[in-house]
């Protein structure tokens, strides 16, 4: 392999993903570069025009693939950089959340994920849009979880402890929403603890939120809880992780290609997007952007749905 076809890659590194160090991971890179007659570059994420940083790092090196290595937030970024484009995303989860990570079936394994990267598949996956503005990968959300990752952004503890600790916390002050849903079909009211925009179907935990979602279908889905209490979170939590919350009076799905929520009486609500906090907003808008992102998974990684995953789930046209 002469030099002009050598692998061109960039890795985009959070130091502080997952509260875990980084420096053994980058040092074996060096080898890997070697073993895989790859040219790599490495960008280290300091929170301060990170996005402008790694595009300018992009047009000078001009890698065929970014790999994230972090969590949700360093992928979101990583892809943002490279929408609509040839370069090909990698992910090597390091996060407190890894939520696209397990959508996409890449093993927490770092050689696992670095081998994916070199002899994995590509495959094109829709995004959606946020507001005219935000790019979203995975799944956002306003209400009952989106106050509970901004509780989590603001306090030091991570991981599951300290998500467990603001969830109870947000149980007992929480207050449904007066929300109007318009889609192409329908106009629709409802009360409910939240709603997210669903790309894909797994949280992070490896909750099943949306069983019928596809990454590559040109739509998402509008999973709307009714109610979040304690009488109903043992029965929630079961069937949230059995794929089966579809089919108590507590939620339902709508699936769309574009929508706007919109709260009554311009109350505000917290909005997240792929664990990231874009604020607070009375109206948001929601849309597919058909296979505008390139992204590398294991060759036996399927984007089918098993027919028993979304056997007798009802959902809504939107």
């Amino acid at each position: 392999m002469n030099k002009m076809d050598l692998r061109k890659i960039l890795f985009v590194i959070n130091p502080i993903a997952g509260g875990e160090n980084k420096d053994a991971f980058r040092q074996g890179l060096t080898i890997f570069a070697s073993q895989s007659q790859s040219i790599i570059e490495e960008y280290l994420t300091t929170g301060v025009n990170d996005e402008e940083n790694i595009k300018l790092k992009i047009d000078e090196f001009k890698p065929n693939i970014a790999v994230a290595v972090g969590g949700d937030g360093t992928l979101l970024l990583v892809a943002r950089c490279i929408l609509k484009s040839n370069i090909v995303l990698g992910v090597v989860p390091f996060g407190s959340a890894n939520g696209m990570a397990t959508e996409l079936e890449i093993p927490n394994d770092k050689d696992l994920a670095l081998d994916i990267i070199l002899h994995g598949k590509d495959i094109l996956i829709d995004t959606l849009l946020i507001d005219n503005k935000y790019p979203c990968l995975h799944i956002g959300d306003i209400g009952f979880n989106a106050k509970i990752v901004k509780r989590f952004e603001e306090d030091n503890q991570r991981g599951l402890l300290g998500y467990a600790k603001h969830f109870f916390r947000e149980l007992r002050i929480t207050h449904r929403m007066k929300c109007i849903i318009t889609t192409d079909n329908s106009i629709q009211k409802v009360k409910c603890h939240m709603i997210a925009f669903a790309n894909a179907r797994k949280y992070g935990t490896g909750a099943l939120l949306n069983p019928i979602g596809k990454l590559d279908d040109g739509f998402f889905e509008l999973c709307i809880i009714k109610k979040i209490s304690i009488r109903v979170l043992l029965l929630t939590v079961f069937t949230l992780f059995s794929g089966s919350l579809y089919k108590t009076k507590f939620a339902k799905i709508i699936r769309c290609s574009k929508a706007q929520i919109k709260l009554r009486k311009h109350r505000l609500t917290t909005v997240q997007v792929d664990g990231e906090i874009i604020g607070e907003r009375n109206k948001i808008t929601i849309e597919t952007v058909p296979k505008s992102l390139k992204v590398k998974v294991s060759e036996n990684y399927l984007t089918d749905i098993p027919d028993e995953l979304i056997e007798n789930i009802a959902y809504e046209e939107g």
